[in-house]
């Protein structure tokens, strides 16, 4: 099990977004739901990217363990700054 601990952890990278905008969202019909799943999957890209670019900018970074919760924290960040940026808007 420990040897995919990081599979698990950069998984959750996408799951705990879509959680968490599944949550919020009220109305749970079948469209919003899938438009929520698009969402939470460029969260998980938004993590990824911000994991390529600490681990190329910090090339000690290279441990798989520590890169996974890099793309894990990068979907958290990606996640509200989408948020701020609908609020900002103003998007239902």
């Amino acid at each position: 099990m420990d040897d995919q601990l990081p599979s698990w952890i950069t998984l959750s990278g996408f799951i705990l977004p879509a959680l968490i905008l599944v949550l919020k969202e009220h109305p749970r019909d079948l469209a919003t739901v899938s438009y929520l799943m698009v969402i939470a999957g460029l969260c998980l890209l938004g993590g990824l990217l911000f994991s390529a670019a600490l681990i190329h900018w910090q090339p000690n970074i290279g441990q798989p363990l520590l890169g996974s919760a890099l793309v894990l924290i990068g979907a958290l960040l990606s996640l509200g700054l989408r948020t701020l940026w609908s609020r900002w808007l103003k998007v239902d």
